[in-house]
């Protein structure tokens, strides 16, 4: 077993650094170990476990970092709302597979062009039911696990990843790899990066004055509603 504590110190002005954090490495576990032990641990929103099929990764988040990843989940549930679009939301739930022995917790997740396939799970069998169309990762760097790999084996399209400079989104490729792109594919009309001034604002203001601007924003751009 193998124990590693990650403390983060402060950037330059141009990057936000997310955390400081404690990231935990088991070494030689099977599936049945991995399943007993994430089983076993409480459910506690901070706390993110990792398993590639033969690592763990136990990592514990900030509250700069819980409120980041609900300020993005925030707007994008209030661009779905105000365009009248599908949407289930996922939050951090364990998405794992037996079969292919890997298993995460995503910041958050959010089915959309699925919403409708997940009216009335409450528990997710990755086997059954369709992966995420989005999820969330901050903070990407310094892990001991690579997550991309188990979202492409998980079949997740979608991911946007903030490091605290940017937030940038990634396709799933048919080679099984991530590629950067501008807009969302499962919000085509959402050029990602002008979330960022948003992030920014939440330093120094409300989350609720941050999300009142975003929707006024979102007006002003005139997307195309679902509806019409």
């Amino acid at each position: 077993m193998s124990t590693v504590t990650e403390t983060r110190t402060a950037s330059p002005p141009v990057s936000r650094p997310i955390e400081a954090r404690q990231m935990f490495t088991l070494d030689n576990i099977t599936w049945d170990q991995y399943v007993t032990i994430a089983d076993a641990l409480p459910d506690k929103p901070g706390l993110r476990i990792t398993y590639d099929g033969e690592r763990l990764e136990l990592m514990t988040t900030s509250q700069r970092h819980e409120r980041v990843k609900r300020l993005i989940g925030r707007m994008i549930e209030m661009t779905t709302l105000e365009l009248m679009m599908d949407l289930q939301s996922g939050g951090n739930v364990t998405m794992r597979r037996e079969d292919i022995e890997r298993g995460l917790e995503p910041d958050e997740c959010y089915w959309i062009a699925n919403a409708r396939a997940m009216i009335g799970v409450n528990d997710l069998d990755m086997t059954i039911h369709p992966p995420p169309d989005l999820a969330l990762e901050i903070d990407v760097k310094s892990r001991s696990i690579a997550r991309q790999p188990i979202y492409a084996k998980l079949g997740v399209l979608e991911i946007w990843r903030y490091d605290g400079t940017r937030i940038q989104p990634l396709r799933l490729e048919e080679n099984g790899e991530y590629t950067p792109i501008k807009h969302s594919l499962s919000l085509p009309f959402l050029r990602v990066a002008d979330l960022l001034p948003f992030l920014d604002r939440s330093d120094t203001e409300t989350e609720s004055d941050t999300i009142r601007t975003f929707v006024s924003w979102l007006h002003e751009q005139n997307f195309p509603s679902a509806s019409m």
